[in-house]
């Protein structure tokens, strides 16, 4: 995380001479109001889908014997370091230049579909042509969902803090991550195929719209076009 946080400062610098930084944590009030608006919305939202597919799948959850403090503290940070790193990575490299030598629609593409096909090496779905296929779906229209917040308020904090919401939420809480149980423990685990499994892949289908609605709304403030920011077209 530091070194892609070095590199994209220094890759921005060097090519606009302008701290990146600045426009992405400042005003403090603004971008403070944007993290834990949208952390409280993303980990509801997970907490919710999580429950709705435990009904699904009759599956009821028990507190790790395993769990401690400094479990929980491992698995933050993993989350913590896992989210900062792909944000900085797609949205604060990729989708920041894509958007400056292209238009804003294809940069939010590729960048969504960068971010899709990557998760195919995170999630171990290689060589599986209908995981694959989902896996795609799903996380590049979660990466389109980020690469809007990123547009919309000309930051880097929203994003983080959505992605960072519901990774903590289906990984930590619900022991979906891969680091195993954490701090919930099924009773069984969920099946890979049949109707379970339709039903889920259509529920993740629906979540990015939902996120999507959230950004657009006026609950989340477009960026002052006074503002020094990254150019659209």
């Amino acid at each position: 995380m530091p070194i892609l946080s070095f590199l994209a400062w220094v890759t921005i610098y060097l090519s606009e001479k302008r701290n990146i930084f600045r426009q992405w944590l400042f005003p403090i009030e603004r971008r403070a109001k944007e993290f834990f608006i949208g952390l409280i919305f993303s980990m509801i939202l997970c907490l919710l889908t999580q429950l709705l597919l435990s009904q699904l799948n009759n599956t009821t959850w028990a507190i790790s014997n395993d769990l401690s403090i400094g479990k929980l503290a491992f698995s933050l940070l993993y989350d913590l370091n896992s989210v900062v790193a792909e944000e900085l990575l797609f949205r604060g490299i990729i989708l920041y230049f894509l958007i400056k030598y292209s238009t804003t629609r294809i940069a939010m593409f590729i960048s969504a579909t960068l971010f899709g096909i990557y998760h195919w090496f995170t999630f171990g779905v290689l060589g599986n042509p209908v995981a694959m296929t989902m896996v795609f779906i799903v996380t590049g229209l979660m990466g389109y969902v980020f690469a809007a917040s990123y547009v919309k308020t000309k930051s880097i904090i929203l994003p983080i803090c959505i992605h960072l919401g519901w990774n903590w939420i289906n990984n930590s809480v619900f022991s979906n991550g891969p680091n195993g149980v954490q701090i919930l423990e099924p009773n069984k685990t969920p099946p890979l195929d049949g109707v379970y499994q339709i039903l889920s892949f259509c529920l993740y289908l629906i979540i990015p719209f939902l996120i999507l609605l959230f950004i657009k709304s006026k609950i989340i403030s477009r960026s002052d076009p006074t503002e020094k920011s990254i150019v659209t077209h």
